[in-house]
């Protein structure tokens, strides 16, 4: 089962618009997304321009559907960020 952590730096100016889209987002992918178990963002309190998205994938499959689907809303998402984003494969214990 894959699991992701992914860490997105967010432009200053554009944080409550971010906090909107990447909702919206968390909201559409676990609406359309079957094989997308888990699919939360969290914002960090020590710094408010850093989003924390918490996924897991039933399989393999569901983590490449998502990503075909991500690519898609890249260009919304650009404008948000203030860097390319870290993302960390995890597996659970």
């Amino acid at each position: 089962m894959p699991s992701v952590i992914a860490n997105l730096k967010i432009k200053e100016d554009k944080i409550e618009e971010a906090k909107v889209a990447l909702k919206q987002l968390s909201e559409e992918t676990l609406a359309n997304e079957s094989g997308t178990l888990v699919y939360t963002v969290h914002q960090r309190t020590d710094d408010p321009a850093t989003f924390v998205f918490y996924e897991k994938y039933e399989n393999d499959e569901a983590f490449k559907i998502h990503g075909k689907n991500l690519a898609s809303k890249a260009a919304v998402f650009g404008g948000l960020l203030a860097g390319a984003p870290e993302i960390i494969m995890i597996d659970e214990v």
